[in-house]
């Protein structure tokens, strides 16, 4: 694999501001100089207000999320980095990973989230193209069977596409989880954490076992929320 490259990222005022999540903030990074034309990267930064001790969870957190994203390869599961440094910018003492396209596919920031909600359901396609059900059972087989590992947060807002869905990809593994060979979570001490209206019944109260089927379960709610144009039990 190629060595450490050296990558400074921009303060975040200077920075497009793409979303956020439980602690942190997603910018966009532009990266093409003059005379030149690179793709821009999504960056993942630990929100400032936070204290020090969410810092320190929130940092943990992606330093696994970027181990996780550098172990997978999949032209439809958006990949990653994590910046490496003593604390400047660019560093992971400021809790940064970026996101880019794997397998030499397609860079999401020229992709956009799924929004059932606003694009009028167009996005169920079941000819190959869209979100093609056998084409994320492929991605789904992948994760699960090969990689041994559970999304934990599939929805409308994790899955992104190019223009009229020529690609369609999943992001943002950093509430993943590993299975076991029976494709379950066998460590008692890890939680499920997903969002509440994508939830399996298996994480509401009282919990019980979590597999490979919570993510089946996740995407069976994306696909209704589409053809329902309604968030998922809301």
């Amino acid at each position: 694999e190629p060595g450490p490259v050296s990558v400074t990222i921009p303060a975040s005022p200077f920075m497009q501001k793409l979303g956020f999540g439980t602690g942190v903030s997603v910018y966009l990074m532009k990266r093409s100089p003059r005379g030149l034309s690179r793709s821009p990267w999504a960056v993942k930064k630990i929100n400032s207000g936070c204290s020090r001790s969410q810092r320190s969870l929130f940092q943990r957190r992606l330093r696994e999320e970027a181990q996780t994203l550098r172990n997978l390869r999949h032209p439809n599961i958006v990949g990653g980095w994590e910046s490496a440094g003593n604390g400047g910018a660019g560093s992971i003492g400021n809790g940064e990973i970026g996101s880019v396209g794997n397998g030499g596919g397609l860079d999401p920031l020229g992709m956009e989230r799924l929004d059932p909600l606003g694009n009028g359901g167009a996005g169920i396609c079941w000819g190959g193209r869209g979100l093609d059900p056998t084409g994320m059972a492929e991605i789904g087989s992948y994760l699960h069977t090969e990689q041994r590992l559970l999304h934990g947060d599939i929805k409308s807002p994790n899955v992104v596409v190019r223009g009229a869905f020529e690609a369609v990809k999943i992001c943002d593994v950093g509430v993943s989880l590993p299975l076991d060979e029976n494709l379950t979570v066998a460590d008692g001490s890890l939680r499920y954490v997903g969002t509440e209206p994508w939830l399996p019944p298996e994480a509401l109260p009282p919990p019980g076992a979590i597999s490979d089927r919570a993510d089946v379960f996740a995407f069976g709610l994306t696909l209704w929320e589409m053809l329902a144009l309604s968030v998922p039990h809301l």
